[in-house]
C-alpha cells in the first residue's frame, strides 16, 4: 500500500520574554485549531488518504527557528499548515520561506486571525501557497478532498474554487458560512488528538461568534451570529477533564455571558465539576452579572474572570461600538468579588476619542472604586480584519506595520502621552505591567540546547563553542567571557550577529562575564552590542516598544560580576550599566543593601 502523504499542522507559541527565572517549559500553546482540523478531516474519511499530524508541543515550544525548519523537513510533509496569531505570524512566514528554499514542492497553508484581505504583507509572502479566511475546518476538508482528487497532478490552477480558500496570485475568496454546529468539531480531546493531561489544562469553546460588535475586536469578522456547543458535548468534555486530572478549564468564548442560556450553562459547569477538581476562567461582561450568577460561578469553582472596561468616556465608547453602564459594571464586579472570584479589569490606551484627561479619569475611577482584583492596561492594537483597521485613515489612527500593530498616534493622543499614562497607571496601582523576568543563568535540559559559551580571549573554532543552529533553543543564551571587553567589542558584536542571523526570531540573552575589573565592560561596548541586537526586529521588540520600563524586547544584555566587586566599582558605573543591561552579582546573598531595579543577586552560575 503506498504511503499516505503527510499533512503537518504547526502552531508556534508566544515567544518567552527571555530565559527568565522559571525553568518550566512554555505552557498554554495548545493547538486546538489544528486539533479541530484533524477531527473534521477524520470524520470525513480523509485519514484514509492523508496522514495528518500535529507537531508535538515539546518541539514547537522549544526549538529555535532553524530547529523547527529541520524538524519539519525531517518529517517529509507534502503540506504544512500553520495556525497564525499576531505573536507568531512573522516567525511563521520566515520558517515557511526556509521550507520552500529547501524543498520548493512543499505546499504551505496559513490560517487563523492574521489571515485577512487587509493584511497584505502576509499574503504577499512568496512562500504562501494557500490561506484560509475565516473559520477553517470545512475549508481544510475541502482542500484535502480536492488535493486527493488531483493526486499525481501538479499545479494550484487545477484546484476547483473553494469558499474561504485563497490561492497565491488570486483574489480574496468567497466567504464561507460557519459550520452551524460546533458538535461537528468537538472534541479533539475526546478523540485522543489532544491530551488535556499534558498541561493539566483543557481549552473549551462553548460558543463561536459574538453578538457584540466592538470595533477593535476581530471576532465579528467571521460570524454574523452566535452558535453553541450542545450540552451533551460540554458534559462529555468535562468528563474527559475529570478523567485526565485537569486542574484548569479555560472557557474560550469571547463573552461567556452573552448566551441567552447562561444560567443553564453555569448549572452544567457546576454539575460537571462536582468535586471542584479544576478551576474555571473566562472573559465576560461584568454588567451582565448579578448576585445569583456570581454565586453559581463560585459554586462551579470560577476563581478568576477577565472583564473589559476599556474606557469610561462616552464618546470613546461610541467610537469603539461598546456602550457601558458604569453602575451595572460596578454591581457586577462587586458581586463577583463578594463571592471571592478574582476580577481582572482591562483598560485600553489609544482608543479613538480618548484624551489624556479621559484616560486619567478612567485610572482614577478604578483607583477610587476598586471594582477589581487586578488591572491590565493594554495599548490598542489595530488588528487585521477589524472595523478599526478598515476605518484607520478616517479615524486618524497611525499604527505599527507589524504585530502587535500598536497604535502610535490618534488625533488626541501621541506616543509620548501613552507612555506617561501607562506609567501613571503603574504608579496608581503599584504594579508593573508585563514585567520582564529576572535573568536566568542556569542551563535547562530539554530537546534543544539553550546556551553557548565563548572565551573571546582564545580563538576556538565556532563549531566547538556554539551548538549548531538547528539544535539551539528558541530562548538562547550567548555567554561571552573576556579580560578586556573594550578590546573585544567587534568580536562580541560579530557573535551576536551570527546567532541572530541563524535564528532571527530567537529570544536572546547575551551574558558578559569580565575577568578582573568589571569596569572593562563599558557603556560604549553595550551600545555596540545593542545596535547589533536590534539591527533586525521580531515580535517581542515591537511588543515592548511602548513599555515605559526602558529598552526591552527579544534581546537582552546581562553583565555578571562577583558580589565582592560591587563597592569597588562605584555607583556611576552601576548606573551606566543599568542604561543598557541587567547586572547580576555572583556569590552574594540577599542583604538589606539597596539594589537598583536592574541589579540582581545570584549564588552561583
Amino acid at each position: 500500500m503506498p504511503r499516505r502523504p503527510l499533512v503537518l499542522l504547526v502552531q508556534l507559541p508566544i515567544p518567552p520574554p527571555g530565559p527568565g527565572g522559571d525553568p518550566q517549559p512554555i505552557r498554554g500553546n495548545v493547538p486546538l485549531a489544528a486539533g479541530c482540523l484533524k477531527l473534521l478531516a477524520r470524520r470525513r474519511g480523509l485519514e484514509d488518504s492523508f496522514c495528518i499530524e500535529i507537531l508535538p508541543a515539546a518541539l514547537a515550544n522549544t526549538l529555535g527557528d532553524q530547529g523547527l525548519v529541520g524538524e519539519i523537513l525531517r518529517r517529509g510533509p507534502k503540506l504544512v499548515g500553520f495556525t497564525c496569531y499576531l505573536w507568531n505570524i512573522e516567525r511563521t512566514v520566515w520558517i515557511a520561506g526556509r521550507l520552500k528554499e529547501a524543498r520548493p514542492g512543499i505546499r504551505v497553508l496559513l490560517g487563523g486571525p492574521e489571515i485577512t484581505s487587509d493584511n497584505r504583507w502576509v499574503l504577499d509572502a512568496p512562500a504562501v501557497d494557500f490561506a484560509v479566511f475565516g473559520e477553517g475546518e470545512a475549508t481544510f476538508v475541502e482542500l484535502l478532498t480536492a488535493l486527493r482528487g488531483l493526486a499525481g497532478r501538479a499545479g494550484r490552477e487545477l484546484l476547483p474554487a473553494i469558499a474561504g480558500l485563497w490561492r497565491r496570485g488570486g483574489p480574496p475568496p468567497p466567504q464561507r458560512a460557519p459550520l452551524g454546529s460546533m458538535d461537528a468539531v468537538s472534541s479533539p480531546y475526546l478523540e485522543g488528538i489532544l491530551d488535556a493531561a499534558q498541561d493539566e489544562m483543557l481549552l473549551l469553546e462553548t460558543a463561536r461568534g459574538c453578538r457584540y460588535r466592538c470595533r477593535y475586536c476581530y471576532y465579528p469578522k467571521s460570524y454574523r451570529g452566535v452558535y453553541s456547543l450542545s450540552p451533551r458535548q460540554i458534559s462529555a468534555c468535562l468528563g474527559h477533564a475529570a478523567d485526565r486530572g485537569v486542574a484548569e478549564v479555560v472557557l474560550l468564548d469571547p463573552t461567556l455571558n452573552q448566551r441567552p442560556d447562561f444560567p443553564q450553562l453555569l448549572d452544567l459547569l457546576v454539575r460537571g465539576n462536582p468535586r471542584r477538581q479544576w478551576t474555571y476562567s473566562a472573559e465576560l461582561r461584568a454588567e451582565g452579572i448579578g448576585p445569583e450568577a456570581a454565586r453559581a460561578m463560585r459554586k462551579a469553582n470560577f476563581q478568576e474572570v477577565e472583564v473589559g472596561l476599556q474606557s469610561i468616556d462616552p464618546q470613546t465608547q461610541r467610537l469603539m461600538g461598546r456602550r457601558l453602564d458604569l453602575a451595572a459594571f460596578e454591581r457586577g464586579a462587586r458581586a463577583l468579588l463578594d463571592e471571592g472570584i478574582s476580577v481582572r479589569v482591562d483598560l485600553i490606551l489609544g482608543l479613538p476619542g480618548d484624551t489624556v484627561d479621559s484616560v486619567r479619569r478612567g485610572i482614577e475611577y478604578l483607583d477610587r472604586v476598586r471594582p477589581l482584583s487586578e488591572l491590565q492596561v493594554f495599548n490598542l492594537s489595530i488588528l487585521p480584519g477589524t472595523a478599526f483597521r478598515r476605518q484607520a485613515r478616517r479615524l486618524g489612527l497611525e499604527y505599527q506595520p507589524r504585530p502587535p500593530y500598536y497604535v502610535l498616534r490618534t488625533p488626541t493622543l501621541d506616543v509620548e502621552q501613552m507612555y506617561r499614562l501607562l506609567e501613571e497607571a503603574q504608579q496608581a496601582f503599584g504594579i508593573e505591567f508585563d514585567a520582564f523576568p529576572p535573568p536566568r543563568l542556569q542551563a535547562v535540559a530539554g530537546p534543544a540546547i539553550d546556551r553557548g559559551v565563548l572565551d573571546l580571549d582564545r580563538p576556538p573554532a565556532a563549531e566547538d563553542v556554539l551548538p549548531p543552529a538547528e539544535r539551539r533553543a528558541q530562548a538562547f543564551t550567548l555567554w561571552l567571557r573576556s579580560a578586556d571587553f573594550a578590546a573585544r567589542h567587534s568580536e562580541a558584536a560579530a557573535w551576536v550577529a551570527r546567532v541572530l542571523a541563524d535564528n532571527p526570531h530567537t529570544t536572546l540573552q547575551v551574558v558578559l562575564e569580565p575577568r578582573g575589573d568589571p569596569r572593562r565592560v563599558t557603556p560604549e561596548l553595550l551600545e555596540t552590542l545593542l545596535a547589533e541586537c536590534y539591527r533586525t526586529t521580531s515580535y517581542l521588540d515591537w511588543y515592548y516598544s511602548l513599555h515605559p520600563g526602558g529598552l526591552l524586547g527579544a534581546k537582552r544584555l546581562v553583565v555578571v560580576a562577583p558580589w565582592a566587586q560591587r563597592r569597588r566599582v562605584g555607583m556611576p558605573w552601576i548606573e551606566g550599566i543599568g542604561e543598557a543591561a541587567a547586572l547580576v552579582w555572583l556569590g552574594g546573598e540577599e542583604t538589606e543593601e539597596t539594589l537598583r531595579p536592574w541589579e540582581y543577586v545570584a549564588a552561583t552560575t
